[in-house]
C-alpha cells in the first residue's frame, strides 16, 4: 500500500500572498552533530553551532498546514524525518541544510505520535492508537510503501510515545496513554513488557534511555517518575513543577551519573540527579527560561556540543551550556583558617569582600579586621599584614569597595579613615596607605561609594549629619585629590549609588524615594540640584551612564521595587533639568542594579530566595542562584560577559561563577514574541531607515514595542508591564503617540522617542476609571489631532460612548461627550470626516452599524454633552460586527465590515442632499468558514481579511463587487488581529494570534 502526498499550495496563491516571517510556538527540537533543528510550526529551521556561535543556515515551510511535532534522524545521519498531526516528510539531511528539501509531504489516517528510523530505508511511525506503521522509504519516488502494521493488542489512545532502538537489536515502544498508564512493549515480539500505572492523569512525555535500563515519564500530576526496566519497579519521583510537564530527556554529566532534564507549562527547565535509594534531586532550576506559558520542546547533547536547547510558546529557541553548571566554590572561615595558618576568634565572621578581576583576586575582611587575599587562579589564600591597631579600626564595622581599573581596594572604618590597598602584578602584599578623615568630628560614616569614568576614579563618603559635607576624592598615580560638597538641604538624603560623567564633570547621586542629587564638579561651587520622586518606588539601587554628550547625559536608574528609568539630564542656562524618556516595571522581583551591554539592558536582583540576572531587552533570565534571598551579605561583580555572584550562606563564603559560553544574544538563537495570544497589533504610520515601529498587545497583559523591517522581520526591544488587565486594542495616533485599552477601564497613552537608533517609550498619561472598582472593558477607541492634543473616543462593554479632549502639554483628559448606545457591547469605533462634518461610527454585538454627527460638539470646555439622535442605525450582520475598515474616497466612504456570521459586506456612506445614506453594495454570506476577526487595507481597491479558520484572504471591490483574489493558510492559530502598511507600493501585513506572522502582497 502506497502513502500519497499531501495537496500542495497552488501557484496562483503563491503569486499573490507570500509569507515573510513567522513567530510562533516552537513545537519540536533536535540536536544532531553541529546542528539544532527546530520545528517552528510547519517551518523547519536549522541552526549551525560553530565555536560557540550559532547561525541560521536553513529555513523552509515543509508542511502546508500541520505543525512539526517530532524530528528524528537516521543512524547514518543521511536522512531526516519530520512529523506532526497526520503528516510526515522524509528528507535528505544534505538537502535540508542547503534549503533544498527533497520529496513531498505524506500523510497517514491517524495522528502521528512519533517516528524513528529502523534503518536508512525503513521508518517506524507510532500512531495515537498504539500501532507502529513500518514504512519503506528507500524509494526516491513520490510514493512510500507501507509494508506492515504492528501492535501489541492494546490499542489505548496515546498522548505521547517514543521508540528506542537498542544495541542488542531490540526495539522498545514506550506508549504514554490518555489515562494514567505507560505501556512498554517490544516491536519485534509484539509483547507487552510492562504497564505502569503510578501516574494520575494523561502521560505527556515518556523516554527510554540508550541502554534500555531506565524509563522516565511525566504527566498531569506534575511529577517526573523514573523506572527500572530490568525489574519493572519505580525508582524515584521528582516533584517541583508547578503545572503540567511536556518534555523529558536523559543525559549524563561529567561524572557520568544518571541525569534528567524536564520542561513544562510553568516555563521552567529543571535538571535532576538520581541517587539510588532517594527521590530525584533537583540540582538546577531555570525559572524564567521562556515567557508566558509552556516550554513545548527541548533536547540535549551530552557528548558532542555539551548543550541543551529549549523552545517555548514565546517562539524563542535558546541554547544553554551544559558544562560547568552549579560551579559554586564554598569556603568557611575554618577552611580559610587552615589554609593560612591563623586561628580566628570564635565570634569572628566574614564581613565583606570585593574583587579585582584583572588580577583574579578576591579581598575579604572579617568582623575583627583580618584582611585576606584569595587568588582565584592558584586557589591560594594569603593573610595581609596589618598591625593590631589597624585591625582594631575595623572591629565590627567596615565598608569595602574596589576601584577595579587601577587595582585599588578601599576600606573605610567608622570614623571615616580609609585604608588604601594598591595591588601590583604578582606581589603577595599590596602597597598600603591610610587616608585620615578630620571632617566627620563626632559623626559616624555610613556609606562609601566609588565610581570610575574613563581614566578618572572617585570615592565619596557620607554620614547622616547633614552639616557634614560629602567628601569626594579623586585617585591617581600622583596621589589623592579631596574636595567637599554640601549635602542636600533636606531631612534625609541617604546616598545609595553614584556615577561620574567625565564629559561634563557631573556627579550624580542616587538616594531613597527615587531622588537624585546632581553636582557640577568642574568649578569651585558645591551647589547641588535635587530632583525628588522621579517615579513610583522607594530606593534607587544603581545609577549608570547610557550616553554622554556635551550638556546632555542619559542615565539608567534602577529602583528596588522593580522600576527602571532612562533619564535625560541636561544643563540649560546654568540650570539642571531632567526628562524621563523610558520607564517600565519589572514583574519578577526586586532590582538591585543594572547596566547596558551591547545595547541590551541587563538587570539583576532577587525574587524570593534566589538571585537572578535578567536580560530585559531579550526577556530572558540569563542566570540564577538559590541563595536564600537578599537579606544576607552579597556582592555581584561583572567583567564583559562573565560575572560572579558572591554571598554568605550559613557563615560560608559561596562564589558562583557565570561563564557566558554563548555570548551572542545570550544563547537566544531564534527571537520570539509574547508567550500568550496576541490580541491587537498596530504599525506606525511612518518609516525610518527602512523600518517602522510595531506594537503588540497580548493576553499576558504586556505591550511589546519593536521594529518591523522592510523584509518582514520583527525585532523586539521592550516588553511593557503597565497594564494589569486583559488587553483589547492598541493603536498609533501618529509617529510619536499611541494608546492601548484593556479591561478594568485601563486606557494608557504612550510617547515614543529614540536612543541611539533604539526605540524607547514612556507611559505618558492614563485615563482615570469612572469607578473605584471598575469592571468595564474599553473595547476600542479612535483619535484625531485637534488643537494642542487629540480628540479621543472610547467605547465600553456596557454600551457607553465617551469622547475626550486630551491636552498634550497638561497630560490631561477633558470629557466632552458621554452617552449610551443600547445595552449591548460596542466592539469598534471610528471617526469619519465628510462634508466638513465629524461623524462617530460604531459597530456592536447586535450587528448594527450606527453613526452620529458630532461636529458641533467637538469643542473643548463647557459642560459634558450627550449625543444627538443617530442619523444611521442599520443592521448589516446577524451577529456582532467584529471588524470594520472605512476607506475614504472623494466625498464618500466605502465601509467594509466582517462579523461573527462569517459574512463580508461592502457599503457606501455619502451625503445625498444633506442626508447621510448607508447603502449595501455587495454581500458575501460565506466569506470565511468561521468568524472574520480583522480587515486591513492594501490599497488599489483591495483589502486583506483574517478569520478564525486561519485563512488570509485578499479581496478586491472594483465596481463595488467583492471578489476573493487569493487565499492562503496562515500558521498563526487563534487568528485575531492584523494591521498593514504600504511602502513603495508594497503591502506588508502583520497578523497576530498565537504568535505573529508577516506577509507580502505581490
Amino acid at each position: 500500500m502506497s502513502i500519497p502526498p499531501q495537496n500542495t499550495i497552488s501557484s496562483v496563491e503563491e503569486q499573490l500572498l507570500k509569507p515573510l516571517s513567522h513567530y510562533g510556538p516552537v513545537t519540536s527540537l533536535k540536536v544532531f552533530q553541529n546542528y539544532v533543528l527546530a520545528g517552528y510550526g510547519p517551518i523547519l529551521k536549522v541552526f549551525e553551532v560553530v565555536n560557540n556561535e550559532t547561525q541560521l543556515i536553513s529555513s523552509q515551510q515543509l508542511f502546508k498546514r500541520n505543525k512539526i511535532h517530532h524530528i528524528c534522524i537516521s543512524q547514518s545521519g543521511d536522512k531526516v524525518c519530520i512529523s506532526g498531526s497526520r503528516s510526515f516528510r522524509v528528507l535528505s539531511l544534505v538537502d535540508t541544510l542547503n534549503n533544498t528539501p527533497s520529496l513531498e509531504e505524506k500523510a497517514i489516517n491517524e495522528w502521528i505520535t512519533c517516528c524513528e528510523f529502523l534503518d536508512d530505508n525503513t521508518l517506524l511511525i507510532l500512531n495515537s492508537h498504539n500501532t507502529v506503521y513500518t514504512v519503506d522509504v528507500s524509494s526516491k519516488a513520490s510514493q512510500f510503501i507501507l509494508s506492515d502494521k504492528v501492535h501489541c493488542n492494546e490499542k489505548s489512545i496515546l498522548y505521547s510515545g517514543s521508540i528506542r532502538l537498542l544495541d542488542d537489536g531490540r526495539v522498545l515502544i514506550a506508549a504514554g496513554t490518555v489515562m494514567n498508564g505507560v505501556i512498554i512493549w517490544d516491536y519485534l515480539t509484539k509483547r507487552i513488557i510492562y504497564n505502569f500505572t503510578e501516574h494520575e492523569g494523561s502521560i505527556f512525555g515518556v523516554q527510554i534511555d540508550s541502554t534500555g535500563k531506565f524509563m522516565i515519564s511525566c504527566s498531569d500530576d506534575r511529577s517526573v517518575k523514573l523506572y527500572d526496566l530490568q525489574n519493572g519497579k519505580i525508582l524515584a519521583n521528582g516533584w517541583g513543577h508547578g503545572s503540567r510537564i511536556w518534555n523529558l530527556r536523559f543525559f549524563k554529566d561529567q561524572s557520568n551519573g544518571l541525569r534528567i532534564m524536564s520542561t513544562g507549562e510553568d516555563c521552567t527547565i529543571r535538571l535532576w540527579r538520581y541517587e539510588p535509594g532517594h527521590d530525584l534531586i533537583q540540582v538546577e532550576l531555570l525559572e524564567n527560561a521562556h515567557l508566558g506559558k509552556h516550554i513545548w520542546s527541548g533536547d540535549i547533547d551530552d557528548e558532542h556540543l555539551k548543550l541543551f536547547v529549549s523552545g517555548g510558546a514565546d517562539g524563542k529557541v535558546r541554547v544553554h551550556d551544559l558544562i560547568g553548571r552549579n560551579n559554586v566554590q564554598e569556603f568557611s572561615l575554618e577552611t580559610i583558617s587552615a589554609k593560612i595558618g591563623k586561628e580566628f576568634h570564635t565570634k569572628e565572621n566574614i564581613k565583606q569582600y570585593s574583587e579585582l578581576p584583572h588580577l583574579n583576586l578576591l579581598i575579604i575582611i572579617t568582623s575583627h579586621g583580618s584582611i585576606i587575599q584569595y587568588n582565584q587562579l592558584s586557589n591560594e589564600f594569603t593573610l595581609l599584614e596589618l598591625t593590631p591597631e589597624e585591625s582594631a579600626k575595623f572591629y565590627d564595622f567596615s565598608i569595602m569597595k574596589s576601584l577595579c581599573e587601577i587595582n585599588v581596594i578601599l576600606i573605610a572604618c567608622r570614623n571615616g579613615d580609609i585604608l588604601q590597598l594598591r595591588f601590583e602584578g604578582n606581589a603577595t602584599q599590596p602597597q598600603r596607605s591610610w587616608i585620615e578623615e578630620s571632617q566627620l568630628g563626632n559623626s559616624k560614616l555610613t556609606n562609601l561609594l566609588v565610581a570610575s569614568s574613563n581614566s578618572s576614579h572617585y570615592s565619596l563618603t557620607d554620614c547622616p549629619n547633614t552639616k557634614v559635607p560629602f567628601i569626594l576624592r579623586k585617585y591617581s598615580d600622583s596621589g589623592v585629590e579631596t574636595s567637599f560638597l554640601q549635602q542636600p538641604q533636606q531631612t534625609s538624603f541617604t546616598t545609595t549609588d553614584m556615577t561620574i560623567d567625565s564629559t561634563n564633570s557631573w556627579l550624580i547621586l542616587g538616594s531613597r524615594y527615587v531622588s537624585l542629587a546632581i553636582y557640577d564638579i568642574s568649578n569651585e561651587s558645591d551647589q547641588v540640584t535635587i530632583f525628588k520622586k522621579l517615579s513610583q518606588g522607594d530606593t534607587i539601587t544603581s545609577v549608570s551612564i547610557v550616553r554622554s554628550q556635551k550638556n546632555l547625559l542619559t542615565v539608567l536608574l534602577t529602583v528596588r521595587d522593580g522600576v527602571y528609568l532612562y533619564v535625560n539630564i541636561s544643563k540649560i542656562d546654568g540650570e539642571f533639568q531632567y526628562e524621563i524618556i523610558h520607564e517600565n516595571k519589572l514583574s519578577r522581583g526586586f532590582i538591585e542594579g543594572g547596566f547596558v551591554q551591547n545595547n541590551q539592558l541587563i538587570l539583576y536582583g532577587f525574587k524570593s530566595s534566589y538571585f537572578y540576572l535578567w536580560n530585559e531587552s531579550k526577556q530572558i533570565e540569563i542566570y540564577n542562584e538559590i541563595c536564600g534571598g537578599a537579606h544576607r551579605q552579597w556582592e555581584f561583580f561583572r567583567q564583559d560577559f562573565n560575572s560572579k555572584f558572591i554571598y554568605i550562606n550559613k557563615s560560608t563564603l559561596c562564589i558562583k561563577t557565570f561563564n557566558a559560553r554563548f555570548v551572542k544574544d545570550f544563547g537566544v538563537i531564534n527571537p520570539g514574541t509574547h508567550g500568550r495570544e496576541i490580541r491587537s497589533v498596530c504599525i506606525s504610520p511612518e518609516a525610518k531607515n527602512g523600518s517602522r515601529l510595531i506594537l503588540t498587545a497580548s493576553e499576558d497583559t504586556t505591550v511589546k514595542l519593536g521594529k518591523l523591517h522592510s523584509n518582514g522581520s520583527v525585532e523586539s526591544y521592550w516588553s511593557l508591564n503597565h497594564h494589569v488587565s486583559g488587553m483589547q486594542t492598541i493603536k498609533f495616533f501618529n509617529q510619536t503617540y499611541a494608546a492601548s485599552s484593556a479591561a478594568n477601564e485601563e486606557f494608557f497613552i504612550w510617547k515614543f522617542s529614540e536612543l541611539d537608533a533604539i526605540p524607547i517609550v514612556i507611559e505618558y498619561s492614563r485615563l482615570k476609571p469612572s469607578a473605584d472598582i471598575p469592571d468595564l472593558r474599553i473595547m476600542d477607541f479612535d483619535a484625531f489631532e485637534y488643537e494642542n492634543g487629540f480628540i479621543i473616543t472610547t467605547v465600553y462593554s456596557d454600551s457607553t460612548i465617551k469622547v475626550w479632549y486630551f491636552d498634550i502639554s497638561e497630560k490631561r483628559f477633558f470629557l466632552i461627550i458621554e452617552d449610551r448606545y443600547t445595552t449591548c457591547c460596542i466592539l469598534n469605533v471610528n471617526f469619519l470626516f465628510l462634508n466638513n462634518r465629524v461623524l462617530l461610527q460604531i459597530g456592536a454585538t447586535d450587528g448594527h452599524l450606527s453613526i452620529w454627527d458630532i461636529t458641533n460638539k467637538v469643542a473643548t470646555g463647557g459642560e459634558v454633552k450627550s449625543l444627538d439622535e443617530m442619523i444611521i442605525k442599520q443592521q448589516l450582520h446577524q451577529n456582532g460586527i467584529k471588524a470594520i475598515l472605512p476607506v475614504k474616497q472623494a466625498g464618500s466612504y466605502e465601509i467594509i465590515t466582517g462579523g461573527d456570521d462569517n459574512a463580508l459586506i461592502l457599503s457606501t456612506l455619502a451625503f445625498d442632499q444633506e442626508k447621510l445614506k448607508l447603502e449595501v453594495k455587495s454581500f458575501i454570506e460565506k466569506a470565511a468558514s468561521s468568524t472574520i476577526t480583522s480587515i486591513s487595507s492594501s490599497g488599489d481597491a483591495k483589502f486583506l481579511v483574517t478569520s478564525v479558520d486561519q485563512i488570509v484572504r485578499c479581496w478586491s471591490y472594483k465596481n463595488y463587487e467583492l471578489s476573493c483574489e487569493s487565499a492562503r493558510y496562515t500558521t498563526i492559530a487563534d487568528t485575531g488581529c492584523s494591521d498593514s502598511v504600504i511602502d513603495d507600493g508594497q503591502v506588508i501585513l502583520a497578523i497576530g494570534g498565537a504568535g505573529l506572522s508577516t506577509w507580502k502582497l505581490a
